[in-house]
């Protein structure tokens, strides 16, 4: 499995991640860290995940997201897109979105509080779609 690891760290100690960190894994296996054309296809996806205040104080990497595409049919489109928010080898909470007729369009949307901010609304459901649609884009 091919996912997209994103690692959001709060540096300076402000109480807000200042750091987004980007590694492209298969099968649990590191392939590469982002690439600066890499970050810049990924600029809006970090503006997006930044405001789902799942970071790290410091240099620590145990919250972290994983997204993923599924591609049950074999035809080269994803119809599932996951996103896992980990707490060290923990998943701490899920997502999804789906494409239930392979058209290309999102159909269902499937989250938690995934913004940290205490309710599980509508706007936890766009942020996921537009982390979902950015990640599309970069191809992994």
């Amino acid at each position: 499995m091919r996912y997209l690891k994103v690692i959001a760290q709060d540096r300076s100690g402000q109480g807000a991640a200042d750091t987004v960190h980007f590694q492209f894994y298969e099968d649990e296996q590191l392939q590469r860290e982002a690439t600066e054309s890499d970050r810049q296809r990924l600029k809006s996806f970090s503006k997006t995940y930044l405001k789902c205040a799942w970071f790290n104080e410091g240099e620590g990497e145990e919250r972290h997201l994983r997204i993923f595409s599924q591609n049950r049919s074999a035809d080269g489109s994803p119809e599932t897109v996951r996103l896992h928010f980990h707490e060290g080898p923990l998943i701490a909470y899920k997502a999804a979105a789906h494409d239930l007729d392979n058209d290309g369009g999102l159909e269902v949307i499937l989250s938690s509080d995934v913004d940290n901010d205490g309710r599980s609304d509508r706007t936890d459901r766009s942020r996921v779609t537009a982390l979902v649609k950015q990640f599309l884009k970069v191809g992994w």
